[in-house]
Formats: C-alpha cells, sequence, structure tokens
C-alpha cells in the first residue's frame, strides 16, 4: 500500500515523459502510441486487441498503469482502442444498443490499488464512442488467485468458476455489452464474464482489450 502511494505521489511530482521514448510532457505520444504492434494472430472468439502484449512499451504502459498509478495512462489506450478497433462500430453496433462493462477487480485488489485500470479505460473509452458504461452491472464475488500465476486455459478458467456474479440485471436484460479489459491471454476471464452476464439477460457479449498475450 505505501510503494503504491510512493509510486502516485512521485507520479505527481516528477516531470512527465513518455514512456515509449522520454518525450516530455506526455505520458504516451502520439507517435509510439500508432507504432505499438498489432496482434499476430486471431485470439478467441468475441475478443478483440488493440495492440499485442508482446512489445516492451505496450507492456510498459499496463504495467504503469496497474502497478504504479499511472492513470493518465487510460486515455491513450483507450484512443488505441477507439482507433485500431474501430471496425467493430460498423460491424455490429447496427444491431441494437450496446452498453460498455469493465472487467471488475475483487473488493480486496480494489483495496489494495484503489482504482479499477479496466473501469478508466472503458470510461475514456465510452466517451469517445458515445456509448453508456455501467461499472455497477458486473462484480467480482470473491478474490482469486492472479491470473498470471496460473498457467493453462483450463486451469485459468477453475480458477475463475462463479467468480463473477451481477447487480442490476434490469441495466442489461436484451442488452448489447462491450467488455473491456487491459490484457487477454487465455480469454478465461472473458469466458466466465460473458457467461454470467448471458446468464443474467444479456443479448451478446462482445470483448475488446488493450493488448493480447
Amino acid at each position: 500500500m505505501m510503494e503504491s502511494f510512493i509510486h502516485r505521489l512521485l507520479n505527481l511530482l516528477l516531470p512527465q515523459k513518455c514512456i515509449g521514448c522520454n518525450k516530455k510532457q506526455v505520458v504516451l505520444c502520439r507517435e509510439c502510441l500508432e507504432t505499438l504492434p498489432l496482434p499476430d494472430s486471431e485470439g478467441p472468439r468475441n475478443i478483440f486487441a488493440a495492440a499485442h502484449y508482446d512489445y516492451e512499451t505496450t507492456r510498459k504502459a499496463i504495467w504503469f498503469l496497474k502497478y504504479r498509478g499511472v492513470k493518465q495512462l487510460a486515455e491513450p489506450l483507450a484512443e488505441l482502442i477507439n482507433t485500431r478497433c474501430s471496425f467493430i462500430k460498423h460491424r455490429v453496433f447496427n444491431q441494437g444498443e450496446w452498453i460498455i462493462v469493465p472487467i471488475p477487480l475483487s473488493s480486496k485488489k480494489m483495496r489494495e490499488r484503489g482504482y479499477n485500470q479496466a473501469e478508466l479505460i472503458a470510461k475514456h473509452l465510452s466517451d469517445k464512442i458515445n456509448i453508456g458504461c455501467l461499472n455497477d452491472v458486473l462484480y467480482k464475488k470473491f478474490h482469486t488467485e492472479s491470473q498470471v500465476n496460473v498457467k493453462n486455459r483450463e486451469k485459468r478458467l477453475e480458477n475463475l468458476k462463479d467468480s463473477f456474479g451481477i447487480k442490476n440485471p434490469e441495466k442489461i436484460k436484451d442488452k448489447n455489452i462491450i467488455l473491456v479489459d487491459d490484457v487477454s491471454t487465455t480469454g478465461a476471464t472473458i469466458s466466465e464474464a460473458e457467461k454470467t452476464l448471458l446468464e443474467a439477460g444479456a443479448k451478446k457479449v462482445i470483448a475488446i482489450v488493450v493488448a493480447r498475450g
């Protein structure tokens, strides 16, 4: 907790530099943002990614947002999604009403971090594409082991089984949902969240992430 506070304090006091090229007065410059490589293959069904995770600047951007308290990175990462996944608007957004829902953190992780990076990205994306964002529908019922420490998809699915719950189900009944998260590897988190939303009455669920590993 103290380390997280110190990182946030340093972020406020020290001059801002681009994490990609060290250009001053910007946390991630447009040039570096635009050069982040695309995923090199198709991912799991219904999961769209804006960048490849296995690239230094991509990893640094997500790491600094999640663990260093550099919340300013949420906006350029949302812009990356908006730019690179814009085809989705033409492909699916004419199929009824859509709502953005961020992947939630457990209450334990929320207390430790103080914010949900997926929610920050989702809110910026909501403003950019003019689609409502709901953070009071999907929630994490209990804390689970970090997916980074669970090595295969079957074990990741078991780790997450029944870990999501729904509040205010009337808000998503017969609606199309865009799940937003920072990273997807095996797609296990998205899969479990999708199942929970569909069982609660959502009509269709797709997911958009910043990066895929």
